[in-house]
């Protein structure tokens, strides 16, 4: 794996010299994940910031019910933990494997003492908060909006414009390794509802589905799909 160009990707990193990404692979950790398997759990000491380089995983919150929400789905160029440790604080969600993974690691004295040396990081971590911020506001304002179904076509048709691939005849292919109850999971209902809900929406000629590949012939009507 060339580690410097996967780097270039992360995006804390924009805008950083050749030189510098140099030193940040020399100092990293390298480390790989099966699928299934918790890069951290909610509740440990935020001792790292995990930079994804290959795969997917999902970030989960546990309520003290039992219930599970899944906050975000992050991909190749994503971090999972600057906020943590910024705070000194615990990982406040679990991070689990929705694919093989490697990642690289780095400790959160190193990454402290990039923020003070290098504005640029610095820069680049408050940008990315700013976004994740509002994009927990905009999914909680979907939970206490919509209904299922809307909730539903919301949270698919943003995957598909973040992971989708074009070029087959069905539809934009979302193929991402979620499972109904994932789907459950990220829109806060019952999995039954979720299946009963996906029929509805394949019945209308909305998606389609192989397992856990969905296509999406129309991405703009599943959007506009959102009733209250």
């Amino acid at each position: 794996m060339d580690i410097i160009k996967r780097l270039n990707r992360v995006s804390i990193f924009e805008g950083l010299t050749e030189i510098q990404l140099a030193k940040i692979a020399e100092i990293a950790t390298q480390e790989s994940f099966k699928k299934g398997q918790y890069l951290f759990r909610q509740g440990e000491p935020a001792q790292w910031l995990y930079l994804i380089m290959r795969g997917r995983i999902k970030l989960v919150k546990h309520a003290p019910t039992g219930a599970t929400t899944i906050i975000e789905i992050y991909s190749v160029g994503d971090e999972l933990s600057s906020a943590a440790l910024i705070e000194d604080g615990p990982y406040p969600a679990s991070a689990r494997a929705l694919t093989d993974v490697i990642i690289l690691k780095l400790s959160k004295s190193v990454f402290k003492k990039m923020l003070h040396e290098w504005p640029k990081v610095s820069f680049n971590v408050i940008r990315e908060l700013g976004i994740k911020y509002q994009d927990v506001v905009d999914n909680l304002s979907s939970l206490a909006v919509y209904k299922v179904e809307g909730r539903l076509c919301r949270a698919i048709s943003g995957l598909t414009r973040r992971y989708g691939v074009y070029g087959d005849c069905r539809g934009v292919i979302l193929d991402i390794s979620l499972t109904r109850q994932d789907l459950a999971d990220i829109t806060g209902t019952t999995l039954e509802t979720t299946i009963r809900t996906l029929n509805k929406l394949r019945n209308a000629g909305l998606i389609k589905w192989e397992g856990k590949r969905f296509f999406i012939p129309d991405v703009k009507a599943l959007e506009n799909t959102v009733p209250h």
